[in-house]
């Protein structure tokens, strides 16, 4: 029990977004950031949204939300999956009309991306 409140505390203190699953922008500057066991929202700076936004390891799959291509774990039809080995899986759909970018953004998940049931 006091390793996770350990862990949990090093989350918010050590938060790197760019160790996210995801993010969704809000209004006003708010920036909701999902990862393994954890939401957190941050107020930031229009220069601070603009330069995560801008980086090659975030691709926007609809208006507000941008998805961790390092963090991908596989796609099963509109479907993005996050995989930690401690903390299971976390989902997102993702628009048809982005999933042929998003596939090719990924290659070394080709061999786990799938189309129709499993």
């Amino acid at each position: 029990m006091m390793n996770v409140g350990l862990e949990e505390r090093g989350v918010y203190e050590d938060f790197n977004p760019y160790e996210t699953y995801f993010f969704k922008i809000g209004a006003h500057g708010l920036v909701c950031f999902h990862g393994r066991n954890y939401s957190i929202k941050q107020r930031l700076s229009a220069e601070q949204t603009s330069k995560l936004i801008s980086d090659p390891r975030f691709f926007r799959i609809s208006t507000n939300c941008y998805v961790n291509l390092t963090q991908v774990s596989e796609i099963r039809d509109n479907v993005v999956w996050f995989r930690d080995e401690r903390h299971g899986i976390k989902t997102i759909s993702v628009p048809r009309r982005n999933l042929e970018q998003l596939k090719r953004l990924i290659p070394s998940q080709r061999g786990k991306v799938t189309a129709g049931v499993n």
